[in-house]
């Protein structure tokens, strides 16, 4: 039995949970459709789990960038250079710093009408890795994220000595038909 200070308690209770609300509608980007022949590159570890490569802007030149499933690139590799196919205006090529300091821990990435001259990319199995003869690289498929999501090469060793704001992933590529998992 209710007290009577509860009963007026449990019916507004009860007024309030029956009420109506007006449903908000978002709208988000639809995701790409992979074409025949390319690949979505994503990242599998946290803080950037399935997080897809492209550059920013999206399908320009710029740097490139780990971030948001509807802004996902398109790639393959072929004869070692990392291709960003954009659909009926050609392509893009990333790009990869050449140091003066070959000692130096993130080499900045970018994407570029260009052929990259510095190093060659290949899959290991589904990992994206780039290598080149004038760095020893403990890890080829080590890369890192760091402010802006903006994506380097990570010359070191794979979660050891990180830069501070960075955070250690390997790249994958991903068959799938849209980039939503």
């Amino acid at each position: 039995m209710l007290s009577t200070l509860s009963l007026p308690l449990f019916l507004f209770t009860l007024h309030a949970t029956a009420q109506s609300t007006t449903p908000t509608s978002t709208t988000t980007a639809p995701l790409p459709t992979l074409s025949p022949g390319w690949f979505f590159i994503r990242a599998v570890e946290e803080p950037n789990y399935h997080s897809y490569l492209q550059s920013a802007p999206t399908a320009t030149p710029g740097l490139a960038v780990l971030d948001a499933n509807t802004g996902a690139g398109q790639f393959n590799i072929i004869s070692g250079q990392l291709v960003y196919h954009l659909s009926g205006n050609g392509s893009l090529y990333m790009n990869v710093e050449n140091p003066s300091d070959k000692t130096q821990r993130k080499l900045t990435t970018s994407f570029n009408a260009t052929e990259n001259a510095y190093g060659e990319f290949a899959f290991q199995g589904d990992t994206v890795t780039w290598s080149v003869e004038d760095i020893d690289r403990p890890n080829t498929g080590a890369w890192l994220v760091c402010e802006d999501q903006q994506l380097f090469i990570n010359t070191g060793s794979y979660g050891y000595e990180t830069p501070e704001g960075c955070a250690d992933e390997t790249i994958h590529s991903y068959g799938g038909s849209t980039p939503d998992v």
